[in-house]
């Protein structure tokens, strides 16, 4: 089984998550248990900082698709940094791209957010 590793930080109002490795149906819980904790904490402010993932499964994706209008409905949102080329492949394949931000890093990302009235 390939490695996974998750985690966390709070930048004021924004969750920065951490995936690193290789985010399959076999440990895509860790990853929703992560995002459900932001959200239980009312931080609907989300960047996924994607610099250490290496590969995203449809299990992976289905996790952050499934929370985005929980997410928004509350007036946040989910953006997405740091994605190497074969990652970002797999969600433009699925057309995440059209649905979400991707920047190129966290400091832009979390920008994203406080620049928001």
């Amino acid at each position: 089984m390939k490695h996974f590793h998750i985690r966390s930080k709070l930048a004021g109002n924004i969750a920065v998550i951490f995936p690193k490795g290789h985010l399959d149906a076999h440990n895509v819980e860790r990853f929703e248990k992560e995002i459900l904790k932001q959200i239980d904490n009312d931080v609907v402010n989300i960047v996924i900082n994607c610099k250490e993932l290496n590969y995203i499964s449809s299990a992976g994706m289905g996790i952050i698709m499934g929370y985005l209008d929980e997410i928004r409905e509350k007036q946040g949102d989910i953006k997405l940094c740091s994605v190497n080329e074969r990652v970002y492949e797999i969600f433009d394949l699925v057309g995440f791209t059209e649905i979400y931000d991707f920047l190129d890093d966290e400091k832009t990302a979390t920008n994203k957010f406080e620049n928001v009235s």
